[in-house]
């Protein structure tokens, strides 16, 4: 009885004043940013990619980026503040075009293969960004990290993403989180996440 009470009750509901999701259509801008430096791999981001993208009926970028190769291998691990400012005004571009932005930490590979000696500068890397977008709108998403695999098992990466949320909700307590599973973000690993 409650159950079909329930049913009639959400089926009824009106839902066309709920806002509609920010991410509907996306596309990846791959091998810029994530290259160990812009352009090794052949691809510039171009201010012209945003507005081609937006009119290409497009609402999301992804902008996945190598932040371990522009931050110091030591404490405190400062991201370099040149790659700061080229990260800002693509995502400025981007955000001109009224797009949803997401942004990760991507091909950190020495935490992949060392989890426990790179946990501070991963935090670390995390609260930087955290602290530098904390004013930017909803529509920029935080991916804490693209495929967490190899030695970095769904155990450890489990208590690694809690502390990286804590850290961000410091600065960014409604700030949207993507978290994937361990395995490269294998559907499997779904359960242990």
């Amino acid at each position: 009885m409650f159950l079909r009470e329930t049913c009639s009750l959400l089926s009824a509901q009106d839902y066309s004043s709920e806002p509609k999701p920010k991410m509907s259509r996306g596309i990846n801008i791959g091998n810029a940013l994530e290259a160990p430096e812009e352009g090794m791999w052949g691809v510039y981001i171009k201010d012209e990619y945003f507005g081609i993208i937006r009119e290409a009926g497009f609402d999301t970028v992804r902008i996945p980026i190598r932040w371990s190769a522009h931050a110091e291998e030591k404490p405190p691990y400062k991201i370099s503040d040149e790659f700061f400012r080229r990260v800002d005004h693509i995502i400025g571009k981007a955000l001109e075009q009224n797009l949803t932005v997401i942004i990760n930490v991507h091909h950190y590979e020495e935490i992949m293969r060392d989890p426990l000696g790179h946990r501070e500068r991963f935090l670390a890397i995390w609260r930087q960004i955290s602290e530098r977008y904390k004013d930017y709108p909803e529509s920029l998403y935080f991916e804490l990290l693209n495929e967490p695999h190899d030695a970095l098992t769904s155990e450890l990466w489990n208590d690694l993403l809690l502390h990286a949320i804590r850290v961000i909700r410091e600065s960014n307590p409604t700030r949207k989180i993507i978290v994937g599973p361990a395995g490269w973000n294998s559907v499997y690993n779904l359960k242990d996440l």
